[in-house]
């Protein structure tokens, strides 16, 4: 359901998003990586939650946004395990999204969001499915 939204989302703030929106995007991208740099990481949870409610908020569709920030609050845990292993790579990640909605790029901007939750999704189930069997 996230991928889907925020797809979505990223595929329409590349549609509408004005300067301010995107430099908003880039200082909270400034953020992320400072909270990645120090080791934070409740504060990269919270930079990675903040940078995604941005982008739906930055689509221009309130009902988008309203379902994203409730899956936000049902999924917000699931980052936490894999933030650290995430680290740099989410944010380079977070860079090209920001970069494809600036330059209006629609397609690509979808692609990059939904290849991101993607990755998020896998490397969650990665980590749980090998502590699991760890356990065995």
């Amino acid at each position: 359901m996230r991928a889907l939204l925020e797809t979505e989302s990223a595929r329409l703030a590349a549609r509408n998003a004005d300067e301010a929106e995107i430099a908003r995007l880039r200082n909270l991208w400034r953020a992320g990586l400072a909270a990645v740099d120090d080791g934070d990481v409740d504060a990269v949870v919270t930079a990675n939650a903040d940078f995604h409610r941005s982008v739906t908020e930055v689509s221009g569709n309130r009902v988008l946004a309203e379902l994203a920030a409730q899956v936000d609050r049902r999924v917000r845990w699931y980052y936490a395990p894999i933030a650290r292993a995430r680290g740099r790579t989410s944010w380079d990640e977070h860079a090209r999204m920001i970069d494809a909605i600036e330059a209006r790029d629609e397609q690509e901007a979808a692609r990059l969001m939904r290849e991101h939750t993607e990755r998020t999704r896998r490397t969650y189930h990665e980590r749980i499915d090998g502590i699991a069997a760890g356990r065995r």
